[in-house]
């Protein structure tokens, strides 16, 4: 038996959803008597006609809807409308509210809501549970993943998993006949992000690992990147770190630092990480050198591709 109407909320939108999408597979409903709303986009009115309808078939309708929350600054007629309905609910309905914070209690409608709904919270993931998540995530098919592949499609995907929600789907085709992901796969698949490939490339710089830095450069050529914005990527990354080294010379601690980038601090401690990497004057070089490749290509001097190669291989 399901509740006729459901709160869920978070600060993970990829986890509410998911959580709304496992419920709406366990009513085992038509997908024409499921319906979304986003109050943002659709009148208030539409909904609750919607609401107030009886689904085709004699079946039940789930219906779905975002930013309830917009109507805190509603009109009275809006809101003691939806504090009706709450209150005496169509029962061939079953309302499916997404929220990011739980509606105060002192507003009419979160009164009602607490009052009338099932609600949950949706807690986002710690670092340490993401390899589980996945593994279930993959399970639910029958299928398998290897450590090193989790770390993989984490790093790549820079762990947001609606980019890795779809990623699975093209690793659960190429892998169909072996039924496991394993890291070649998501190596050979699954793309890195811009950012993370100039991480990636600023990281074989300080290494001076050349073939490193070459493969990152072709993946980023067959995925059809524009030299030149990788170019100003890199100048960018290149002055960001010897900003940092200023700043940690001027006793910045990794928090200050954070702060100052307006960044997380898991990645002012990769930034300070990496800043110590290199030295002032190398990075004081690797600047002036792609300032004297982007003028000889804006200026026809190089073609713009070769121009990049050389200098990944110069450095």
């Amino acid at each position: 038996m399901f509740e006729p109407i459901y709160v869920f909320y978070g600060q993970d939108d990829f986890l509410v959803q998911d959580k709304i999408n496992s419920l709406i597979e366990k009513i085992d409903i038509d997908s024409f008597n499921i319906v979304k709303y986003d109050l943002l986009e659709t009148e208030s009115d539409d909904v609750i006609k919607d609401l107030q309808t009886v689904a085709f078939f004699d079946e039940k309708k789930v219906i779905v809807v975002r930013n309830l929350n917009t109507l805190t600054k509603g009109s009275d007629k809006d809101v003691n409308k939806w504090v009706s309905y709450i209150e005496k609910p169509n029962p061939d309905v079953i309302l499916i509210v997404e929220l990011e914070e739980l509606l105060d209690q002192s507003h009419p409608i979160g009164e009602a809501l607490f009052n009338h709904a099932y609600t949950e919270k949706v807690k986002s993931l710690v670092k340490d549970e993401y390899p589980e998540y996945l593994r279930n995530m993959v399970k639910k098919y029958q299928y398998s993943i290897t450590d090193e592949a989790i770390k993989e499609l984490l790093e790549r995907t820079n762990n947001d998993f609606g980019l890795i929600s779809q990623e699975i789907e093209k690793l659960l085709l190429y892998t169909y006949d072996s039924k496991e992901i394993t890291e070649k796969a998501v190596s050979l698949l699954v793309s890195r992000n811009l950012e993370e490939n100039i991480y990636e490339l600023t990281k074989a710089l300080s290494e001076k690992n050349h073939s490193k830095m070459i493969d990152i450069f072709y993946d980023l050529m067959a995925r059809n990147e524009e030299p030149l914005r990788v170019l100003n990527q890199i100048t960018s990354k290149i002055r960001e770190l010897m900003h940092t080294k200023l700043l940690l010379q001027k006793s910045y601690t990794q928090d200050e630092i954070a702060k100052h980038f307006n960044i997380s601090s898991g990645k002012a401690y990769y930034l300070v990480k990496q800043a110590q990497s290199f030295s002032f004057n190398i990075l004081e070089d690797y600047l002036t050198k792609l300032s004297e490749l982007d003028f000889s290509i804006k200026s026809g001097q190089v073609d713009k591709r070769v121009g990049l190669e050389l200098f990944l291989l110069s450095v």
